[in-house]
């Protein structure tokens, strides 16, 4: 048995009543129920801590899976976006090169500044985001080859 050593504590009259009534049924010391009760909060205590670390740990490896999770789509968004602007650029230089006259010019620069509009509408509202789940769901393994 582990060597003991003498703690003394202050309760209020009542935790002392609770005390004896509960030492006269036991028939346990008040001392031994005051360990008793010590060792089960110190327990606890140690269990909090170690739930606590945990939580922390699956915390920072969700966090970790999410990170590479979203690196992945915004790469693929950025070279979304290079192939479609390049392809406006490449259609727009042609359809420049074809419409020689200052009315067709005006149409087509105006035609790619309602384009350009409807594009950062798309952003703005959040279209592109339920494409993007809709393509890639929550459950999708980014590590796996397809």
């Amino acid at each position: 048995m582990a060597r003991t050593e003498r703690v003394n504590a202050t309760v209020d009259s009542n935790t002392k009543k609770e005390l004896e009534k509960l030492s006269a049924k036991t028939e346990l010391s008040q001392s031994e129920i005051i360990n008793i009760a010590l060792q089960e909060h110190l327990k606890l205590m140690s269990t909090k801590d170690n739930i606590d670390f945990i939580t922390n740990e699956i915390y920072r490896a969700v966090e970790s899976k999410l990170d590479k999770y979203h690196n992945r789509l915004f790469r693929l968004l950025a070279k979304i976006a290079k192939s479609s602007f390049s392809g406006l650029y490449i259609n727009a230089h042609l359809l420049s090169y074809m419409c020689q006259n200052e009315i067709s010019q005006e149409f087509l620069k105006q035609e790619i500044e309602l384009a350009n509009k409807k594009a950062y509408k798309v952003l703005k509202d959040g279209y592109l985001e339920e494409d993007i789940m809709k393509l890639f769901p929550k459950d999708f393994d980014f590590n796996k080859d397809y």
